[in-house]
């Protein structure tokens, strides 16, 4: 028998299979960098609280991370050969909140994570120590899943990273916070700075326990360990580390028939950032998972598919604050020049993933990853509105301040992109993408002339105004359907769109010498966009250009001591 484990799939870039606008009202308290404090409820009988005669020290036993199962069997799935089982323990905040910041230096220093206890208006601050920090994913070695028959022989058992925080958050007490506070996801892309884990009081995070093994027994059993090293750091009591159920298996194709079995046991993450993918995507996953034993939902973005927009704009909710009203009045646009405190800040990610093809012409291609993103400290809003029946819109930038419009002007145009997986509207004003000599000489433009902005990857959650939380949206926006009269587009602070260019996308290479050449990527290249400074608008990126037509071969140096184009790299 071979057993194989799966992680818990990315949501910054997911084949959601949605090709309409996506609106979502206003949720609550998302993004909230401080905590409100809740009172103290008893946890569950499960959550392992060892209590004493005293009021006093019941109350202290009760605060603090509990594990919370739900029960003492599992169900699982068979399909195809393979038991399919997910975490039913979760990771409960009681009588207080426990938030982690992750920091790198660069993209190759090691990071470094600070761990906040908050009750109430009281923070308390602890370095984690270095041997518990896997990077930007969370807790090293925090989390031991073994699957084994009831006479105990084991058929899978893996250590691997503990997220506290994630994908799947659900309340465990009525007070505190209505919606999750934290980032619905630990880890980042090479170039993430910092981002943010962490559960909130009154809140309760699944552990990733999420498996396959290849095996047709179905009388199983899982024990899911949180151990011991994390466990202290995370004040778990010394009883309460490990909980053992038995897995129930049904065979899913008898329940419900076999086609799309395989993509629904992989799973699919609650939460999203953007749809990018073909709508064949899904089907293949299950299949490329197996022969790489690679993580779900970690698909590349092809640049081509519908990109559903969400985030929120409230930067005052980093301090507690409520949500703005929707229904405020608007500003006059103006050609004023903007408050600086209300401006974003643009900055242009060298180039990544670089590689060639040959397209469907038989055209030999460099392609690359692009990723702009927003260093506040005010968002990047920008609506469109039509111009008659013209498939043009007039775009205006629009200026906040504390979750407040402020004031707007007008900036460029978007129009509708009529081409296979696209049909949205697109901004054409915001980057562009030139393959240029060492000496700055052009030597071809990226057939990318336009975007639909979406936050797809979290680069610096410290920032000020940072938004923690996107899918948590205060404002509704997508690219928009052929028939709008409206749209807007938006990143947040602290977040940034990846673009995959590839096929036309990319840098034709017909007549183009064998050489060492530079991607050149510029952001609000003809300055339309107002913002804080121009400064680090410009990326450059070094590839050397080798081989003969049809199979050119391309070289990339590391940027800053990384090999970012190592595939795990894209999303850590």
């Amino acid at each position: 028998m071979t057993a194989r484990s799966l992680s818990r799939p990315s949501p910054r870039l997911l084949t959601m299979g949605v090709a309409a606008t996506l609106a979502l009202g206003l949720l609550g308290e998302g993004a909230a960098a401080h905590v409100v404090s809740a009172s103290a409820a008893t946890p569950p009988a499960g959550a392992a609280v060892t209590t004493t005669d005293s009021e006093t020290d019941r109350s202290s036993a009760q605060r603090g991370l509990r594990i919370v199962p739900t029960g003492d069997t599992v169900q699982g799935y068979t399909f195809d050969g393979f038991v399919y089982v997910d975490s039913q323990v979760w990771l409960g905040a009681y009588g207080e909140s426990h938030e982690f910041l992750a920091k790198r230096a660069t993209a190759s220093a090691p990071a470094t994570v600070t761990k906040t206890v908050i009750r109430g208006n009281k923070r308390t601050t602890t370095k984690v120590p270095a041997a518990l920090v896997d990077g930007l994913d969370g807790l090293k070695n925090g989390l031991t899943v073994k699957i084994a028959t009831p006479k105990g022989k084991v058929l899978l058992e893996e250590t691997r990273s503990l997220c506290p925080g994630g994908w799947d958050r659900q309340r465990i007490q009525p007070t505190g916070r209505t919606e999750p506070v934290y980032p619905s996801l630990c880890g980042g892309s090479w170039f993430t700075k910092s981002t943010v884990f962490g559960i909130e009081e009154g809140w309760a995070a699944r552990l990733d326990a999420f498996f396959q093994v290849e095996t047709k027994r179905t009388d199983l059993v899982m024990t899911t360990t949180v151990n011991d090293d994390v466990a202290n750091l995370l004040g778990l009591p010394a009883k309460g580390r490990s909980v053992t159920q038995k897995l129930k298996i049904v065979d899913e194709c008898e329940l419900w028939g076999c086609e799309g079995v395989a993509d629904q046991l992989l799973g699919e993450s609650a939460e999203g950032f953007s749809t990018l993918a073909g709508q064949d995507a899904q089907s293949t996953r299950a299949e490329s998972l197996r022969a790489q034993g690679g993580h779900a939902g970690h698909s590349e973005p092809s640049g081509t598919g519908h990109r559903v927009n969400l985030f929120t704009l409230d930067s005052s909710q980093a301090h507690g604050g409520d949500h703005p009203s929707l229904g405020q009045a608007g500003t006059t646009p103006s050609t004023k020049k903007p408050a600086k405190d209300s401006l974003p800040d643009l900055v242009s990610v060298p180039a990544w993933q670089i590689g060639n093809e040959v397209d469907e012409a038989g055209i030999d291609r460099l392609t690359f990853n692009a990723h702009e993103w927003n260093a506040g400290p005010g968002p990047l809003v920008v609506e469109g509105y039509r111009r008659g029946s013209a498939e043009v819109m007039d775009a205006y930038q629009m200026f906040y301040r504390d979750g407040k419009e402020v004031g707007s002007t007008k900036t460029g145009t978007m129009e509708y992109h009529e081409a296979p997986e696209h049909d949205h509207w697109h901004f054409l004003d915001f980057a562009s993408y030139e393959l240029v000599t060492p000496k700055g000489k052009l030597v071809t433009t990226s057939g990318k002339q336009s975007w639909c902005l979406v936050p797809t990857n979290a680069v610096d959650l410290s920032v000020p105004g940072a938004v923690w939380r996107p899918e948590a949206t205060g404002l509704d926006s997508a690219c928009g359907e052929r028939s709008a009269l409206w749209l807007r587009e938006v990143l947040p602070v602290g977040w940034g769109d990846t673009y995959s260019q590839h096929q036309t996308q990319a840098f034709d290479l017909t007549g183009v010498r064998n050489g060492t050449y530079q991607i050149k990527i510029t952001v609000n290249p003809n300055g339309n966009l107002h913002e804080r400074t121009t400064s680090n608008n410009v990326s450059y990126r070094t590839v050397i250009l080798g081989g003969t037509p049809g199979a050119r071969t391309v070289k990339v140096p590391p940027y800053e001591g990384v090999d970012t184009e190592e595939p795990e790299l894209v999303e850590n």
